[in-house]
């Protein structure tokens, strides 16, 4: 029987790797979505197609997924919450602006399930990028629980580590006249889950699965250095006037940037988790694999949301922190958050903010505020002023000015 899932989050990530691999595996899929306008959009056109490039060869396919249902985890409510409870598998690919709102819609479907007398085990893959994921829905639902349905969630819940690590992007204009939500990417054809005894026996698990051990620490090295790359990459090389992922990779001072930050960023992990050193190969890879168009990716796109990047525990400021700790200089990821700190567009609302942050408070309690900094401490001290002299040295501005 094909095994039925609940994907939260029908976004690039949720549509462009999720849905599409479990369409392939002929799973039963319906797509949850706070957003109105994608999940009235995505019912009535019934269909979408995810193309998939080979980013050494060039090569590509495409998948047409339909079938699925659609529901709005707020209009449809109930029929969202009923929908998790049948269902064999419910992963997300979220936000972490949306984690709290969808612990509590797993806490009210536990209920509903535990109610009904439900027993059979259920598993919930986790996708973010987001260093502690599972310890932050893990401590969340059980907040929201008593007793009773604690006990129940420990007997028939399972809380799953995974890696949605497709590039999914939103393809040219030209190519969404008549797909309005189509997704292009790479092709990677699994979903990196954590290994388990009771996944392993679970009859129905999906077969594009591959389970992994200490998939936390593999998140570490996605986020502090694969996104570390993106995002040190992408801020040098706005500044420069680029705009686009490809050009950046081929910038001097972009991609030597994202080279040293990235390699700060790893050596900083490695040594924390135990991890080995990478090769000369290995550590161009990050950069080289955006030498590429045909998975080119708007510069914009990559930095939006700046104050959620510059936060404490996200891809700039968490393996600097890291790299601090292990007793490296993250001198390209402190200058890489000072770029950060300097970007400015006026479309993007978090930008503004920050900006009217700085010029209200000046860099140093702005870098003390958004990235969460207590100069009490020796680590968090150094990363604090390298960010903050690095803003002055790449902005020109005089650090001696009264209303710095």
């Amino acid at each position: 029987m094909r095994e039925s899932v609940v994907i939260i989050g029908a976004g690039r990530s949720g549509r462009g790797m999720l849905g599409e691999l479990y369409y392939k595996d002929k799973a039963r899929i319906t797509f949850a979505d706070k957003d109105a306008g994608l999940t009235a959009g995505l019912r009535k056109q019934g269909y979408y197609t995810v193309k998939m490039s080979n980013m050494s060869s060039g090569e590509s396919r495409e998948t047409r997924v339909e079938g699925f249902q659609v529901l709005n985890t707020v209009t449809e409510h109930e029929a969202y919450i009923r929908s998790m409870c049948q269902a064999d598998f419910i992963s997300t690919a979220l936000m972490p602006d949306a984690f709290d709102q969808v612990i509590g819609d797993l806490a009210e479907m536990i209920r509903m399930r535990m109610a009904a007398g439900n027993e059979k085990m259920l598993f919930i893959t986790l996708g973010a990028n987001y260093v502690g994921l599972y310890e932050y829905y893990d401590s969340g639902l059980r907040a929201r629980l008593n007793p009773e349905e604690r006990a129940y969630f420990d007997r028939c819940i399972r809380l799953v580590m995974s890696i949605v690590n497709r590039k999914n992007l939103l393809p040219p204009e030209q190519e969404r006249t008549e797909d309005a939500y189509r997704v292009i990417g790479d092709d990677k054809p699994v979903l990196r889950v954590e290994d388990s005894e009771e996944l392993c026996a679970c009859p129905n698990m999906p077969s594009f699965f591959r389970l992994e051990k200490n998939l936390s620490a593999a998140m570490v090295v996605k986020i502090w250095t694969g996104n570390l790359v993106q995002c040190s990459m992408a801020f040098v090389a706005l500044a420069h006037g680029l705009t686009r992922s490809c050009e950046a990779a081929y910038h001097p001072v972009a991609s030597r940037y994202a080279y040293y930050a990235a390699a700060e960023g790893y050596n900083g992990v490695a040594r924390e988790y135990g991890l080995p050193p990478r090769t000369a190969e290995q550590a161009r890879e990050p950069v080289a694999v955006f030498r590429t168009r045909n998975v080119d990716d708007s510069l914009f796109r990559i930095v939006r949301e700046p104050i959620r990047k510059l936060g404490r525990n996200d891809r700039l400021i968490g393996p600097a922190l890291c790299a601090a700790k292990q007793g490296i200089l993250p001198y390209y990821i402190c200058r890489s958050c000072a770029y950060a700190y300097l970007y400015q567009n006026e479309e993007d609302p978090q930008s503004v903010t920050l900006q009217r942050l700085l010029g209200q408070k000046g860099i140093y309690a702005a870098v003390r505020e958004v990235s969460q900094l207590d100069p009490e401490v020796a680590e968090e001290k150094l990363v604090l002023e390298l960010i903050v002299n690095s803003y002055y040295d790449i902005s020109g501005q005089d650090p001696l000015r009264e209303d710095n």
